[in-house]
């Protein structure tokens, strides 16, 4: 049994390395997604965990039983807008499974540090990999895999693009060079952020850094200086954003040139206006054929940053669709029913899930951030970004991210019962790092 148990330990180890490292290769379509590779490998350590008595024997966090509680709503909202209708029961259930697939990597983190297993080992190759792999990317010379193929000026690595590669970099970032304290790591997973390109997650490093290194100064004046010293830099990158122009309609796929487009031609005046004119719809399938391929083609049509564009003429019509009832306000439109992409998480919980799926995330998220802990600081800054994020990315239903996060979550609830273990019982001789 003792050995069964040592070969399971390593098939599980051995699944959470795959999904860290793989890239995304779909085997079966369903609807806008599709079943994975990696589904298979989580399935098996689901089983694996289920089987060995993993799931009823790990404590859960307060923080996950949040989280179910939001899967909860969400499964309401599945299936009262399943009745009226509004989105295919199937489609809605395979959106919600993915997010409980994600809860996984919290009992696969909770296991590795209760193995002892240095974790920051495996993700330090992780990063070398990004290093190496992203500007062979960018040169053309390492193909790109998933929706942004053929795309090489911003950064993608494994994920399934630069916005996904974005909240990896920033948690490596986060992991190794807050947690782990490696100045040279920390160096190189904020490069991947910039190489991404992606604007809001940028800003949301860029926010971490600069608390980081004002906690970390002791002196007022010394704090002063340093707020000082990034205003003029802000300032300055401002005004060199505002000089570029892109010409022959292509976009400038550097993090300088997305910053400056995303405020060209742009006025508080255009989302009043599209809300105004934007339809509603009663089913998925009709946004779907709708206003969600019309985005892209208006977008166009505009002379401003047309990816925020997009946001706008889809959000618009997804905010004025679910303010049309009274029972889409509480419950939302069910999940799917904005497609796999609204370019906006918060956006998306209030539509998919209404107020009170609203409410329950919010729980869940503050949940995450009042701990006052010093080891989990540099995890409540990766969930800070990741929560910047998601106020132009649908990052909390992205697999690398998700996969990460909870693994991390899962490693820092085993750190937390075995203080409080120490505490009850004495010190006890358990190797652990997170």
């Amino acid at each position: 049994m003792m050995n069964l148990r040592r070969i399971s330990d390593k098939v599980l180890y051995g699944i959470l390395v795959c999904c860290i490292f793989s890239f995304k290769f779909v085997l079966i379509g369903v609807g806008e997604s599709g079943i994975r590779l990696d589904d298979l490998l989580i399935l098996i350590a689901a089983l694996l965990l289920f089987l060995r008595g993993d799931i009823s024997r790990i404590e859960r966090s307060r923080s996950f039983n949040l989280y179910i509680f939001f899967i909860a709503v969400s499964f309401l909202s599945a299936i009262w807008n399943t009745a009226l209708g509004r989105v295919g029961g199937m489609i809605a259930t395979f959106f919600i499974v993915r997010l409980i697939q994600y809860c996984t990597f919290y009992y696969l983190g909770y296991l590795v540090s209760e193995r002892g297993i240095r974790i920051s080992k495996m993700l330090t190759w992780f990063l070398i990999i990004l290093c190496v792999a992203v500007p062979l990317q960018m040169l053309g010379l390492v193909p790109v895999p998933g929706a942004f193929e053929g795309i090489t000026s911003r950064a993608v690595g494994n994920t399934n693009g630069p916005y996904e590669m974005a909240a990896v970099a920033a948690f490596l970032m986060c992991y190794l060079g807050y947690g782990q304290k490696s100045r040279i790591k920390g160096v190189l997973s904020t490069g991947l952020v910039v190489l991404s390109a992606s604007r809001i997650t940028f800003i949301g490093a860029a926010l971490s850094l600069l608390q980081f290194f004002i906690v970390r100064t002791k002196t007022r004046a010394a704090r002063v200086a340093i707020v000082s010293t990034l205003f003029v830099m802000g300032f300055v990158l401002v005004a060199v954003s505002s000089s570029l122009t892109i010409g022959s309609g292509e976009e400038d796929g550097s993090i300088v040139g997305r910053l400056s487009s995303a405020v060209s031609g742009f006025t508080l005046d255009i989302p009043i206006a599209v809300y105004r004119s934007a339809p509603t719809y009663a089913k998925s399938t009709d946004y779907i054929d709708g206003q969600f391929a019309a985005a892209i083609d208006d977008a166009t049509n505009v002379e401003a940053d047309q990816s925020g564009l997009q946001r706008i003429f889809r959000w618009m019509t997804l905010i004025k669709t679910t303010l049309a009832s009274y029972d889409s306000i509480v419950l939302g439109l069910g999940p799917s029913f904005g497609s796999a992409a609204v370019d906006g998480y918060f956006v998306r919980l209030f539509i998919e899930t209404g107020l009170i799926g609203l409410f329950a995330f919010g729980c869940f998220a503050w949940s995450l951030l009042v701990s006052r802990s010093k080891s989990s600081w540099a995890f409540r800054q990766y969930v800070f970004i990741l929560l910047t994020t998601s106020c132009f990315i649908d990052i909390f239903v992205s697999y690398k991210p998700m996969l990460l996060f909870w693994m991390w979550h899962g490693m820092l609830q085993y750190k937390k019962r075995v203080a409080e273990n120490e505490e009850n019982n004495g010190p006890a001789q358990i190797l652990i790092e997170v």
